[in-house]
């Protein structure tokens, strides 16, 4: 690929699991999602990723947590009657976030390009006021990183990143 842009950085996430809610089985698709964000936060389990289909053609919303907290998240889901049967426990996916600080819309097009080109297979994307994440199979999460860091112009010294570190939060007690 030619015409590099540019970048001002690229970072992969440690493994997630997906956790699909169905659009189709009881609550009613307003009150699932919410009920689910919910129960997580009551224990403690971070979403690292969080999207909406908004009931648009019987899609599923997801949410991805980290692995260390799917038995914790099982277990709480487990003991919720009207969620359980809504939520499906999906595949290990990694997320790479990367910066497009003043890029084009050119910058997307070129990311999933690259991303399909190398047969990368997308879960999901989301944007925010200063960051583009794709959601993709954890396995293949490095290669998808390798194609996007060969696509784009990173800032000197960079290369694309893993967090060496997590923080986590203790609940205090009442």
């Amino acid at each position: 690929m030619s015409d590099k842009i540019p970048i001002n950085g690229l970072k992969l996430s440690g493994q997630l699991i997906v956790l699909y809610v169905d659009a189709q089985i009881q609550p009613p698709p307003s009150a699932r999602l919410p009920r689910l964000c919910r129960l997580l936060a009551q224990h403690q389990i971070n979403i690292a990723y969080l999207t909406t289909a908004g009931g648009i053609d019987s899609q599923p919303d997801l949410c991805c947590i980290d692995t260390e907290d799917l038995p914790a998240a099982i277990a709480a889901i487990e003991e919720d009657a009207n969620l359980q049967p809504c939520v499906r426990i999906g595949e290990s996916v990694g997320l790479i976030t990367f910066y497009p600080h003043h890029s084009s819309l050119k910058l997307i097009g070129k990311a999933l390009q690259a991303l399909s080109e190398g047969g990368i297979r997308i879960h999901g994307l989301a944007s925010s006021i200063s960051a583009l994440s794709v959601l993709v199979d954890f396995e293949r999460l490095d290669r998808a990183g390798e194609l996007l860091d060969g696509c784009f112009q990173m800032p000197v010294h960079a290369s694309p990143y893993k967090a060496e570190f997590k923080v986590r939060q203790k609940r205090r007690p009442a």
